[in-house]
């Protein structure tokens, strides 16, 4: 009987693990006029850094061009854009702690007792964020962040990649630009 809710709350830390669930922030400059800017390209290209280096790269890149072509932003490769995208992932060492407690006990008044056992486990996981920063090419200040921390955690094939990276992408811009 004490199995029971030991595989119990094993298998809600398993499920809780195997979810790919994510938290989404952004920031933005008040007073930067958004309503002016109609072209992007990436800082990367304009700075001189070289293009996309990893498959998880073109998988971000490909959902913002996407997401930002749809909102009737022109990508500008050949005169300057009105402002420059940047991402990048962030990556943080993580860790949960559980705890299980199980018992049989006794009793009839003033008399009881009882036994229990606490059983206590740690599980360390990496975090992964999506970053995107968008830069007023003009004055190369920053007007526009956001990110979804926990959208790169736990992906465990490029399938499942491909499917949570462009709504991850999606969701971060779902703000952008504010109104």
């Amino acid at each position: 009987m004490r199995a029971l809710p030991l595989s119990a709350a094993l298998l809600s830390l398993a499920l809780l693990g195997a979810c790919s669930s994510y938290n989404v922030t952004y920031d933005y400059d008040v007073t930067a006029s958004f309503s002016h800017y109609r072209t992007f390209d990436y800082y990367t290209s304009k700075k001189g850094t070289g293009g996309t280096s990893t498959l998880m790269d073109k998988r971000v890149r490909a959902a913002v061009e996407k997401e930002l072509q749809a909102k009737g932003f022109a990508m500008e490769t050949k005169a300057d854009p009105d402002f420059l995208v940047t991402y990048y992932p962030v990556v943080q060492n993580r860790k949960v702690r559980t705890a299980v407690r199980t018992g049989w006990g006794w009793g009839y008044r003033p008399f009881y007792g009882g036994v229990g056992v606490t059983t206590r486990s740690v599980r360390h996981y990496k975090e992964g964020t999506i970053v995107i920063e968008i830069v007023d090419f003009k004055t190369n200040q920053m007007i526009w962040q956001g990110a979804a921390a926990g959208a790169l955690t736990g992906l465990s094939s490029p399938e499942e990649a491909d499917e949570v990276v462009p709504k991850a992408v999606r969701d971060i811009l779902a703000k952008f630009p504010p109104k």
